[in-house]
């Protein structure tokens, strides 16, 4: 492959996933700057390892995924010791009133749970798909599914009840 041809499917990669990545590092973490730091070294990774851009795109996605949460938990080793910012810096990332509202309340779930809200909900996998993404059974995603969506209808309720 030419070094037009990588550079033209590393930027038609970048365009389709930068947005997803993004989200992923901003639910995982909870910090624009940690979240940004995450996906440069997600993309700087795929620069290194051309040759999956010649794969089909859900292949592509995958590992993109896979990178951004092994990133984060990387970022979050060294976060732990650091102090994050607050919320509102995650949520100014989403335009709507709405979705602003929302993505702040899934940001308070515990992060397993955060987690898979986030992939099955925001970028569409399914319950099979997250099992293999995650490296845990399909059952332990449906429960965590459960659980965070339970945890979430409270704290919804909550905002009604103010």
């Amino acid at each position: 492959m030419s070094v037009e041809d990588t550079e033209r499917l590393f930027s038609q990669a970048v365009e389709k996933y930068s947005d997803m990545v993004t989200g992923l590092c901003l639910v995982r973490l909870g910090n624009r700057q940690d979240a940004e730091d995450c996906y440069q070294n997600v993309f700087l990774k795929l620069y290194k390892n051309r040759r999956l851009l010649e794969n089909d795109g859900e292949h592509l996605k995958a590992w993109l995924i896979r990178v951004a949460i092994n990133e984060c938990k990387n970022h979050y080793r060294f976060r732990s010791r650091h102090q994050t910012e607050s919320l509102e810096s995650v949520t100014s990332f989403y335009e709507d009133e709405h979705d602003r509202s929302l993505i702040s309340r899934v940001m308070e779930l515990p992060p397993l749970y955060r987690e898979v809200i986030y992939l099955h909900y925001y970028t569409g996998y399914s319950v099979k798909e997250l099992s293999c993404l995650l490296k845990v059974t399909q059952n332990t995603v449906k429960s965590r599914l459960k659980r965070g969506r339970d945890m979430l209808k409270e704290l919804l309720s909550e905002e009604d009840r103010l």
